[in-house]
């Protein structure tokens, strides 16, 4: 458009005669918009130019998805965030952000913070991001850290989860040494293994169960990050501990306790699915073995062999299992670790118990086709490795006597 050029627009003007006259033509001069100027000047006052005062109110209305947001944005914002969280009323801020009532409920808003401080905390050395974590939890909030409360158990957890998801698994361990000052989660492991007999101090068992489940395993958002914490537990323990301790864990429970004869007793009717406990049981007892294959940091001590010593030590925990309890535990855990129990029972000769497992395992198969296959493709491998024709003789005769006693458990039942 060039500013020089002029134009007419005709306007006809009924209102202002009666009498019908011409068009009237006024003239319009089209204006560059380059060559405007504003009327009003606009004064811009930056964030970076507010005072602290007011700039710390401004931060004290924002979510911390907004802080984390604007932290992210340049270094000059992220030091105005970083500055705001480590005063007083940055403390307050995180007060109010937690604060639930029966009117505002903050779901979510330890994993938001979780999110926030773990950007604040990136920069920092490994030591002083502990410090932070720790002082935000045992100063700033008062949580309690001796699991009377598993409301702050569960806190702490839901915020390490998040903190902690872009750190490396040796920073993890070192997390957890750090914060077992508090937790003291050691020195409950080391009391329950001079007890004699389990079930007797069901304060303790429940204790460690929920410290270590709360905290370090279940808001945990990496695999590799728990198999790493549970493997700094288990390091350096005895086989029949540590197989007792993943029970422990992630074994059944009854009235808020571990129930350890939960596997002994015997079932009503083989054909009828688990309960929702009992398979609940059964997926966080697998879990415990998956865990371990994710982290490089349990690759070292746990391969194919010493899971499979810790699966046959936690069968017998605190008393020898059922075998049908037995085969829907190894179809969770997966193809692999079931291949490894029928070659171990097979090379060792203990072929009547592997013909046992396996009549257990077409059991609790339930004529699903893909468990069938499970099973069909473990036999055959375990049938490779028996290289001595008289061992396989031996292990189809143990076969058929048991598939003989259920038909006959089967016929009596029709």
């Amino acid at each position: 458009m060039n500013s020089g050029k002029r134009k007419f627009l005709i306007v006809k003007d009924d209102f202002s005669t009666t009498s019908p006259s011409p068009a009237k033509k006024r003239l319009l001069k089209v204006m560059s918009l380059n060559n405007q100027t504003p009327l009003i000047p606009l004064n811009i006052c930056y964030l970076s130019q507010l005072p602290t005062e007011m700039r710390d109110l401004v931060f004290f209305k924002l979510s911390p998805y907004d802080l984390h947001q604007l932290a992210s944005t340049s270094n000059v914002y992220f030091t105005f965030v970083l500055n705001f969280l480590r005063s007083s009323m940055g403390t307050q801020y995180l007060k109010i952000v937690l604060q639930t009532s029966p009117d505002r409920r903050r779901s979510g808003a330890w994993e938001r913070l979780g999110r926030l401080f773990g950007l604040m905390t990136s920069l920092l050395p490994l030591s002083r991001r502990i410090q932070i974590i720790k002082e935000v939890f045992f100063s700033k909030l008062n949580l309690s850290a001796d699991g009377t409360s598993l409301d702050d158990l569960s806190h702490m957890g839901r915020f390490l989860g998040e903190v902690t998801k872009h750190w490396s698994e040796r920073e993890i361990a070192w997390t957890f040494s750090q914060f077992d000052s508090y937790l003291h989660l050691k020195k409950k492991i080391d009391r329950f293994y001079s007890c004699e007999h389990v079930g007797v101090e069901t304060e303790l068992e429940q204790n460690i169960r929920s410290c270590f489940r709360l905290v370090y395993f279940d808001s945990i958002r990496l695999h590799a990050h728990r198999g790493c914490l549970l493997n700094v537990i288990l390091y350096r323990q005895p086989i029949w501990f540590q197989a007792r301790l993943i029970y422990l864990l992630f074994g059944p429970t009854a009235s808020d306790n571990i129930d350890w004869e939960k596997f002994t007793r015997d079932r009503p009717n083989y054909f009828a699915y688990p309960n929702v406990d009992e398979e609940q049981a059964y997926f966080d007892l697998s879990r415990a073995f998956n865990v371990l294959s994710r982290s490089v940091h349990a690759q070292k001590t746990w391969n194919s062999n010493s899971k499979l010593a810790l699966f046959n030590e936690l069968i017998a925990q605190p008393t020898p299992w059922k075998t049908e309890y037995t085969a829907e535990l190894l179809f969770y855990c997966g193809r692999e670790l079931l291949t490894n129990v029928l070659i171990a029972f097979a090379m060792k000769n203990y072929h009547k118990e592997y013909a046992q497992l396996v009549h257990s395992l077409c059991i609790v198969a339930r004529q699903r086709k893909a468990y069938y296959e499970v099973i069909q493709l473990a036999i055959e491998d375990s049938f490779e490795r028996c290289s001595v024709g008289a061992q396989r003789n031996s292990i189809m005769i143990h076969l058929q006597n048991a598939f003989r006693c259920i038909t006959r458990n089967v016929i009596a039942v029709l």
